[in-house]
């Protein structure tokens, strides 16, 4: 591996000039620059980010946990792109991991995040109490929560208004003339889950309605999760007029049971989060439309005001959903 005693001499240049334009610490004029960057090129030269760090006391690196990746829900990724793209801005690496929304897995990622001396940490957090991540906020490492608002700790948050937009889309249903509107939710999602409850329940107040307990299910983060709670909801006493989903994961297995059931064109089905494959779906579903993208762009900001001014007061950050309508 070459050096940067190799990469001056071939340049004709002291080292301090070299470390001087490879870590843009001070003004170079453009020809030495040109040299510098030219014998670094054909001696495959790379800074040492090991060595940088331990000087500077920054890896530049950032650490991301969300529940899932392979997923036909696109929100976690458009976030997870955001942050990335605001974060490369600034010369900071992403490393990225999975949860599954269990707590465990949460805190083993936390603890190689530890290891590894990130600067920060992008964390849709699993419920639970995790010492790992209380070990990381105590020791001063900025963490700013995304999508759900803290539980059991304190720090900076970025989400969308779930609660406007709950209270939006069910709304809509009610407005359009479905009088019984069944909300299935997420488990493990901490304050989205009383955030969608508050909005069913507002909403359904609002319209006139009842927000009987026969019409709210809960389900895993998962296809099988939302079909098994549309089958519950399909088993109760009185049918419901439509169907809030909490995400599209699940809206795949709420529209599974009810074609199952043969209810698929009686009962209307209202998803969070959207996607272009939809349109194309046999029946259509409206979507309340997240800011995903700009969701992982105000994370990241927040996460480098944090870092340039630690002592800077909390901050919660909620972004306003849209309505995005269907129809034959």
């Amino acid at each position: 591996m070459a050096t940067m005693h190799e990469v001056a001499r071939l340049a004709n240049v002291s080292i301090a000039t070299v470390s001087a334009v490879l870590n843009r610490s001070s003004y170079v004029s453009p020809a030495l620059m040109k040299r510098v960057e030219e014998a670094a090129e054909q001696l495959d030269y790379r800074v040492n980010l090991l060595a940088r760090s331990l000087k500077h006391g920054s890896t530049q690196t950032v650490g991301m946990l969300i529940p899932e990746i392979a997923m036909v829900d696109p929100f976690f990724g458009e976030v997870v792109q955001g942050a990335e793209i605001t974060l490369r801005a600034k010369d900071y690496s992403l490393l990225l991991g999975q949860t599954h929304n269990r707590v465990e897995e949460q805190s083993r990622h936390i603890a190689a995040f530890r290891a590894r001396s990130v600067d920060g940490l992008l964390l849709f957090q699993a419920a639970g109490r995790d010492e790992e991540l209380e070990k990381l906020i105590s020791g001063g490492k900025a963490v700013v929560f995304v999508g759900r608002l803290p539980d059991g700790v304190q720090g900076d948050a970025v989400a969308t208004d779930i609660e406007a937009g709950t209270a939006m889309g069910v709304s809509h249903l009610i407005g359009k003339g479905h009088r019984r509107v069944a909300l299935i939710t997420q488990k493990d999602s901490l304050s989205v889950r009383e955030f969608r409850l508050k909005g069913w329940r507002e909403a359904c107040a609002s319209g006139g309605c009842v927000a009987d307990a026969q019409l709210h299910a809960e389900g895993e983060l998962s296809v099988m999760g939302g079909r098994r709670a549309a089958l519950w909801l399909l088993d109760q006493t009185l049918l419901p007029d439509a169907i809030f989903v909490d995400d599209l994961v699940q809206c795949i297995g709420v529209v599974q049971a009810l074609q199952e059931r043969g209810l698929a064109e009686r009962i209307e089905v209202l998803s969070s989060d959207d996607s272009d494959w939809l349109d194309v779906f046999h029946i259509p579903i409206s979507t309340i439309v997240q800011p995903s993208h700009e969701v992982g762009v105000k994370a990241a900001e927040l996460l480098l005001k944090r870092l340039r001014t630690p002592q800077r007061r909390r901050e919660k950050i909620l972004l306003k959903p849209t309505l995005k309508i269907r129809v034959k």
